[in-house]
C-alpha cells in the first residue's frame, strides 16, 4: 500500500508513520556537496507492536548514498505506533517514494 494512500481507513495510522519518517530523513551533504538528485521507491514492513521488520529499495535512485539515507531514515524512525484494531491486520507493508531534489541547482545569478 502507498504510503501517501487516500484511503480513509489507513490515513491516519500511515500519516502518522510519514510524520516520524520525515523527522529523521536527511539530506546527506556529500550528496548536496556533489549535486546529486534522485527519486526512489523503498518498500518497508511493519508488524502489529510497530516494529519494523523490513526495509528495501525497489527502485533505486542512481545514487547509494541516497538510497542509503531513506532506509537509515526508515529504521530510525521506528519502531512506529501499533498498527490500529480497525486495520485489522497484523502486518502492514508500505511502499514509500522519497524523492532527493537540491533546489540550489536551480537558482540562477542576477547581474
Amino acid at each position: 500500500m502507498n504510503l501517501n494512500t487516500t484511503d480513509p481507513q489507513y490515513i491516519t495510522y500511515f500519516g502518522s508513520i510519514k510524520r516520524s519518517i520525515e523527522l529523521v530523513w536527511q539530506y546527506p551533504d556529500l550528496a548536496l556537496k556533489y549535486g546529486l538528485q534522485g527519486k526512489l521507491l523503498l518498500q518497508f514492513a511493519i508488524l502489529n507492536n510497530g516494529e519494523l521488520e523490513s526495509a528495501v529499495v525497489v527502485r533505486s535512485s542512481g545514487s547509494h548514498l541516497l538510497d542509503e539515507e531513506a532506509v537509515r531514515a526508515v529504521k530510525a524512525a521506528a519502531p512506529f505506533k501499533p498498527i490500529p484494531p480497525w486495520i485489522g491486520k497484523n502486518r502492514v507493508e508500505i511502499v514509500a517514494s522519497f524523492e532527493y531534489l537540491d533546489n540550489r541547482l536551480n537558482y540562477r545569478f542576477v547581474q
